[in-house]
């Protein structure tokens, strides 16, 4: 089985040892020409970061993709952000990953996982931006922190309250005042994981991103896998393997074989079917191929492209919020605005998801900000 080369860690201890090996090369054998300075950072996010569920199954991945040919869960598979930018050759750099799909913006500020929206959050909680932050080894090589949340939260507002019943005209088919509150209190949640940085890692970079006009596609599925048929097929495999060892060091990173049949993830980012209910007008249909889920109705498509415009535009008052706050203006922090980036359906997954050409795209914006930084 291949042994991909990735400088990336889900763990907080496993990420220490790979930033003190590092620059410990660095201060001894400097001159070697397989030695050099790697940026170290932290990543955190939602499914932009960690689509499909990348956090829990890279083990299990990397099992099913060289027996079975199961792809896009393992390691060394590209299917989203992280997993482009922490393979960058020219950033290269070393990462703790803290990302998990289905997380809101919330995780951002807690000093403990919430246990609540991301992805198996109640049984395997994630590490915090906090809790990283309190190793001494992180905080003082620190170089850079990237974070995307907060489509969740918008999307999970705009399905309670949001969107109303239609009306004849998008315009006049939602709550603005709503949509600005979501808005608002993700950029709170930003405002925490910055005064976090500037407590125990005032060097570190912090770079976060728009989403993309998700108007490409109006079907297709986010996270919805069973792990029910999933744990069955994979605890025989090990069987037939003769590998029984690899069940306690995945049940030691929280992915227990034996119980996984209680977890059916279900996505909650829904939206179009809130459109339907509330008398939307229908997004087109290919007679061709019915089944393409291609194209959003114009009227849909507006609001989108409104919903991520208010949460950039309220994301842009964070510098004039933390000088409030704090007396002192806002420095090493970088907004990517990829708003009219990928805007060809070739790039999407779903509904919400870009796929690997989509992801790539916004890894590259990532990486080049980066080395321009650090």
């Amino acid at each position: 089985m291949p042994n991909p080369d990735i400088d990336y860690a889900r763990n907080i201890e496993k990420f220490e040892k790979l930033v003190v090996r590092n620059r410990f090369q660095v201060k001894y054998f400097e001159k070697w020409p397989t030695v050099k300075r790697k940026p170290i950072v932290i990543s955190e996010g939602d499914s932009w970061f960690d689509f499909p569920v990348k956090s829990l199954t890279d083990v299990i991945g990397v099992l099913l993709r060289y027996t079975i040919g199961l792809k896009n869960f393992g390691m060394d598979s590209k299917t989203n952000v992280i997993d482009f930018l922490s393979r960058d050759k020219k950033l290269d750099g070393i990462f703790l990953r803290l990302e998990r799909s289905g997380d809101h913006a919330s995780e951002l500020a807690a000093k403990e996982a919430d246990k609540r929206c991301g992805v198996w959050e109640d049984k395997f909680p994630s590490h915090t931006l906090y809790s990283a932050l309190q190793n001494t080894s992180i905080q003082k090589h620190l170089d850079a922190i990237v974070l995307s949340a907060g489509g969740n939260d918008m999307v999970d507002a705009v399905r309670h309250g949001v969107i109303q019943t239609y009306t004849g005209d998008w315009q006049t088919s939602y709550d603005q005042d709503l949509l600005n509150m979501a808005a608002q209190e993700v950029v709170q949640y930003y405002l925490q994981a910055i005064l976090y940085r500037d407590e125990f890692a005032p060097q570190a970079q912090i770079v976060t991103h728009s989403y993309a006009y998700a108007v490409q596609l109006h079907s297709g599925t986010t996270t919805e896998f069973d792990f029910a048929e999933a744990g069955k097929l994979i605890k025989e495999l090990l069987k037939l393997l003769k590998v029984d060892m690899i069940l306690a060091p995945l049940k030691a990173i929280g992915i227990d074989l034996t119980d996984m049949g209680d977890y059916k993830i279900v996505s909650k980012a829904r939206l179009h079917e809130t459109f339907d209910e509330l008398g939307w007008p229908a997004n087109p249909v290919d007679e061709d191929n019915p089944k393409s889920g291609k194209g959003v109705n114009p009227e849909r498509a507006n609001f989108i492209k409104a919903m991520l415009d208010t949460l950039l535009k309220e994301m842009q008052n964070l510098p004039s919020l933390y000088q409030a706050q704090t007396g002192k203006t806002l420095e090493r922090f970088h907004y990517l605005d990829v708003r009219n980036q990928v805007q060809d359906a070739k790039y999407w997954a779903d509904f919400i998801h870009l796929n690997g050409d989509g992801y790539k795209v916004i890894a590259k914006a990532f990486s080049k900000k980066l080395q321009e930084l650090i």
